[in-house]
């Protein structure tokens, strides 16, 4: 008998679900900047700047909560929920016309969007084989991805064709409600409650993968674990690096090498589609290099290699000619860095046990105060007496943060559980 594959059908709805997150989490920075919002709320750039980050703050906040709570009564109910909630926060939001409001109900779709990853990696632990893990995470997390990079030009022609801002987000919290009511059809909290999976692929996926929560989480053991702790000064140090590109390289692109606004936009969305790449090439090299060299060597080493490989394509970039070789090099930092986020997935995925979505959340949540971190350190380093015209210090420090993702990976255990078992 061949086995089912029912887990495709999961990983695929899964993946929709990622594409949704990234678009409602998104959207608002082209809500806020088109013509209908600001003629409507008329809010200046703090106003707005509270509003943006309101829904990262709750994110940040939700993840250890979020996660518990997918470990504890399973991901099918807990990632329904979640959609439901982030869904009816993001329409809630075309109903607002104050900033008190605003800012409420953007702060309920970070709390809502904060488990939806931490729970999608713990159904991929109970419905993917250990060998086909990382590729699992990788195109689930591409999902994000996608959503993430066409989320403002999607949101922009959306209001242009409405005419307003206020139907597109009603609209989006439409198809988060159908796209819940799918997941909650489709989903089983392992393959064990599935009607449709066959005796064959049970056996495929393993009967390890079947465990459900019940005891409670270990948080003393969470929250001392070495591996965890190394796995969180990557997640910190990635965001630190990473997030240079998203929120500072346009800056750089028009105020050193000379390009307008439009120009650098179009090279930075140059270098993230790269990433795109890079993710699903992640996938397949983490669970390759688990296969050749084993559990606890396969696991670290995407995150060792495309540490080096990315700190290197940054000291390339105060010496490169031209504003298009730069968007080169940072391309290159974008595939590095998503060649080893499936390897975030997949050591939180072994260390976590029957407590992944927990453990998960763990890493992320130290990951977005990183990200968040960027915003403010890096202003101050382009403040100081050591400041050079090419901002070849701001390069100098992300290719630093890319360094300590390999130095702390290098450390990960993913063999040791929560539990001190192997």
């Amino acid at each position: 008998m061949k086995p089912s594959r029912i887990r495709y059908a999961l990983l695929a709805v899964a993946t929709a679900n990622a594409f949704l997150l990234y678009l409602d989490r998104v959207c608002m920075g082209a809500v806020v900047q088109s013509q209908s919002f600001q003629s409507e709320l008329g809010l200046d750039k703090q106003a707005t700047g509270d509003i943006l980050a309101s829904f990262f703050f709750a994110y940040a906040l939700g993840q250890l909560p979020a996660g518990y709570l997918a470990d504890r009564f399973g991901p099918r109910r807990m990632i329904t929920i979640y959609i439901v909630l982030w869904s009816l926060a993001t329409a809630l939001t075309a109903f607002t016309s104050t900033l008190v409001a605003l800012i409420a109900v953007r702060a309920l779709c970070g709390l809502a969007e904060a488990g939806a990853y931490p729970a999608s990696g713990l159904l991929i632990s109970r419905w993917f084989p250990f060998s086909q893990r990382a590729r699992a995470s990788s195109v689930v997390a591409l999902g994000g991805r996608i959503g993430n990079s066409i989320a403002l030009w999607l949101t922009a022609l959306a209001i242009s064709a409405f005419a307003s801002w206020r139907p597109v987000l009603w609209s989006y919290g439409a198809i988060g409600i159908l796209l819940a009511s799918l997941t909650w059809i489709l989903f089983r909290n392992s393959p064990a409650e599935h009607p449709a999976v066959n005796e064959a692929e049970r056996e495929l996926i393993g009967t390890a993968t079947n465990v459900t929560a019940r005891s409670p989480l270990p948080w003393r053991r969470l929250v001392l674990h070495p591996g965890l702790w190394l796995l969180n000064v990557t997640s910190i140090s990635m965001n630190i690096g990473w997030a240079f590109l998203i929120t500072w390289l346009p800056t750089y692109l028009t105020e050193v090498r000379g390009l307008d606004a439009v120009a650098a936009s179009r090279y930075v969305s140059l270098a993230l589609v790269t990433a795109l790449a890079g993710m699903l090439f992640g996938g397949w090299w983490c669970d390759f290099l688990t296969r050749r060299y084993g559990q606890r060597s396969g696991r670290r080493l995407p995150f060792v290699i495309g540490g080096v490989a990315a700190a290197g394509a940054y000291l390339l970039c105060p010496l490169l000619p031209s504003a298009l070789a730069v968007a080169v090099a940072c391309g290159f930092v974008a595939f590095a860095t998503d060649s080893f986020l499936p390897a975030v997935w997949t050591i939180a995925q072994d260390i976590g046990g029957e407590h992944v979505a927990s453990t998960m959340a763990w890493s992320n949540m130290w990951g977005n105060f990183g990200a968040s971190a960027v915003a403010k350190l890096i202003p101050f380093v382009l403040s100081t007496s050591l400041h050079q015209a090419d901002w070849r210090e701001i390069f100098y420090l992300c290719a630093g943060s890319f360094l300590l993702v390999s130095l702390a990976a290098a450390g990960i255990d993913s063999t040791k559980t929560l539990t001190g078992k192997r």
